[in-house]
């Protein structure tokens, strides 16, 4: 037999017992261990709208433009994501020489980049495992990083810390994990969420079985916090058969741009407190404030005194990617936490060790962001240029905040809150009747329909308000305001003011209103 031959008959002897096996495992009822049906509830619940349909349309975009395909406009703008080094803000020299020089050690001998620089690289390398930032580290962190959130806490707040209550985590969404995975211990557990809410929290109590109850946020008075809104739904919740155990607070606001008062803050505190519940502060924006000054959850414990100061449960929380330093990439955060038992704060530790530890590079990033040069640890050249680029960032930000709210109120159907803090605004679009049937008919969410109509005629991201709750009968989207160059960020929103009126020429019968 020739080799064709030989070939040709073992292929058919290997094609019929493939049928054969086939036969067997559809006897079987055989299927693969991960489908529809076999993967959880709390699996397909879980939504991140964030990178949701309109980043799949975009993505799919720029693939088409890559290949020549042309459009109605001649670049995208991802403005669904807090990230601003995507859109080209720069990054703080002296981190970055730091970083690099920890990566390279040998650049530490040279003369490549600043004195200052150099000597913080030095110490990091001193003080972390085996001189590396390629080992593992502590399951809690650096301790030398912990030292320095440490510090960094009591000059804020007034209050003593501990560094065997503060965590390095992997951004500040690794430490929420952790969180929602204790809380949500019973099928009835149950986590207070403003609305309209990050969708991250939604998604990761979906995750772990917990039941989300909402309060929502009073758009009329600029997203206010309502404590009456706050006890309603508290009793809502415990009338259902829920176990509110923790409510969350993210200040400064995202969606929404807002920043709480130390009165917002008191009230919520003291509610907590009378009804047993935890606090998670999210407050990851807290260097990015316009026209208000940020006060830190810690900062109105100290404000109450006691019991308040020694009882209330808190878990406070920090990232270095919504900073100003806006490392995103690199996952840098911490959680403290507070007045906690010990034996939880022991079982918190424990879920720690099963990452080993967050990424070094990340805790290294904490450290910077915390403790930034200054006079006391960096030359006057050091110390000129940071502040220099610090300046330029913060005041490029908020020259941007202030643009945004201005274009969108004079456009046509849209009204839109001040940005406070963060780096996001969440404009309501008032919808036409015309305009909800186009969008049914297709299958879509009136918000959603609206934000892919804006995205094909614009190269505009943003995020449809669906994806973070709303109140029923509103409309929103969220937009950042980190298109870099403020000329272009002008262009940005004449764009969309162009596309509106077009959008709202061709569904322009009665707006509905909803009481």
């Amino acid at each position: 037999m020739c080799i064709r031959d030989r070939y040709n008959a073992e292929y058919m002897g290997i094609l019929i017992l493939g049928r054969k096996l086939m036969r067997k495992f559809l006897q079987r009822g055989f299927c693969a261990v991960l489908n529809e049906a076999t993967i959880g509830e709390n699996v397909k619940s879980a939504k991140y709208a964030v990178k949701g349909e309109i980043v799949q349309k975009g993505e799919a975009i720029r693939e088409a433009m890559s290949k020549g395909k042309v459009f109605p406009f001649k670049k995208l703008h991802p403005c669904n994501i807090g990230d601003p080094i995507i859109h080209g803000q720069k990054t703080f020299t002296f981190n970055r020489q730091v970083m690099a020089a920890t990566l390279y050690p040998d650049l530490v001998n040279k003369k490549t980049f600043s004195q200052d620089a150099l000597d913080r690289a030095a110490f990091y390398l001193k003080n972390t495992n085996y001189g590396a930032v390629g080992a593992y580290t502590e399951s809690s962190g650096l301790l030398f990083v912990r030292e320095s959130v440490k510090k960094f806490i009591e000059k804020r707040d007034g209050l003593p810390a501990s560094v065997n209550e503060i965590f390095l985590t992997n951004g500040a969404s690794d430490a929420v994990s952790t969180l929602l995975n204790m809380l949500c211990s019973e099928p009835n557990d149950g986590i207070m969420m403003p609305v309209p809410v990050y969708p991250m929290y939604s998604a990761l109590a979906s995750l772990n079985r917990g039941k989300y109850i909402p309060y929502y946020l009073n758009e009329e008075e600029g997203w206010s916090l309502d404590i009456k809104e706050v006890e309603k739904n508290y009793r809502i919740a415990k009338d259902q058969g829920l176990n509110p155990k923790a409510l969350v607070i993210i200040n400064p606001g995202n969606p929404t741009g807002e920043v709480l008062n130390a009165e917002n803050l008191r009230e919520i505190l003291m509610f907590c407190y009378e009804n047993n519940m935890q606090v998670i502060a999210d407050e990851v924006y807290q260097e990015v404030t316009y026209d208000k000054p940020f006060v830190s959850a810690k900062t109105v414990l100290k404000m109450l005194g006691e019991p308040y100061v020694s009882r209330l449960e808190l878990a406070s929380l920090s990232s270095s990617a919504k900073s100003l330093m806006s490392e995103c990439g690199l996952r840098g955060g911490y959680v403290e936490l507070v007045n906690w038992d010990p034996f939880a704060l022991g079982q918190f530790a424990k879920l720690r060790t099963v990452g080993l530890c967050s990424n070094v590079l990340g805790q290294l990033a904490v450290e910077l962001m915390v403790n930034t040069p200054n006079r006391d640890n960096v030359s006057p050249e050091t110390l000129s240029l940071y502040e220099s680029e610090r300046d330029g960032i913060f005041g490029n930000l908020k020259r941007k905040a202030e643009l945004v709210k201005n274009k969108f109120n004079s456009t046509y159907k849209i009204t839109c809150n001040p940005m406070h803090g963060a780096l996001y605004c969440f404009p309501r679009v008032h919808m036409t009747r015309s305009a909800i049937k186009a969008a049914q008919a297709k299958g879509s969410e009136p918000d959603s329909f609206y934000c892919v109509e804006m995205l094909n005629h614009t190269g505009l991201m943003v995020v449809p308000g669906n994806g973070f709750r709303q109140r029923e009968g509103t409309y929103h989207f969220r937009m950042s305001n980190l298109v870099y160059h403020y000329d272009e960020m002008a262009k940005v929103m004449d764009s969309i003011n162009d596309f509106n009126k077009v959008f709202f020429e061709k569904y322009h019968s009665q707006t509905i209103t909803f009481l």
